[in-house]
């Protein structure tokens, strides 16, 4: 039969403790529980702060893939209805040499590079000329010439070129 306040002997007698120190490591205990609420805590944010970089950091990257490629189709656009403009002037009178024009990023002409998002550049060259010289201003093609137009779309700011494109124009159209 046990007695009670018999388990308290037994237990001191097991750990062979005085009071006084098996007081002071169950305070030590607590103190490491205390603190490592806060370790854990601090790990926790830490780990959630590197998910948040991942998570910006994709973000910054789709966006910049979405603007090359809406930059890449307004550029497109841009080309073709340069290439529409020199085919439809004709043969005589598409202007030999180079001449740039200005858009901004809604397709609108604009009167400088200043408020420009866009350059497109027409150069047109002739394999031959009645008059002048090839690829300048001002300068005649002959008959049986055949004429080369090049398009180059590049952006203003920084400078990079996203659509080129060549086409042909003879005497008889082509």
């Amino acid at each position: 039969m046990k007695i009670p306040g018999s388990n308290r002997q037994s237990i001191q007698q097991r750990y062979r403790l005085p009071i006084g120190k098996r007081l002071s490591r169950q305070i030590r205990g607590r103190r490491s529980i205390r603190g490592s609420g806060l370790i854990e805590l601090l790990i926790a944010s830490l780990l959630l702060c590197i998910g948040v970089m991942g998570l910006v950091s994709t973000w910054a990257f789709s966006y910049r893939v979405t603007q090359l490629t809406d930059d890449r189709g307004i550029a497109y656009n841009l080309g073709r209805q340069a290439i529409e403009r020199a085919k439809m002037t004709g043969f005589t009178n598409t202007s030999e040499g180079s001449a740039t024009l200005y858009y901004d990023g809604d397709q609108t002409l604009q009167g400088s590079s200043a408020t420009a998002r866009f350059s497109v550049t027409t150069n047109v060259v002739s394999d031959s000329m009645q008059s002048g010289s090839s690829g300048v201003s001002g300068g005649v093609p002959a008959s049986t010439a055949l004429r080369t137009v090049t398009i180059t779309v590049q952006t203003v700011s920084p400078v990079q070129t996203l659509y080129t494109t060549t086409t042909y124009l003879a005497r008889a159209g082509i």
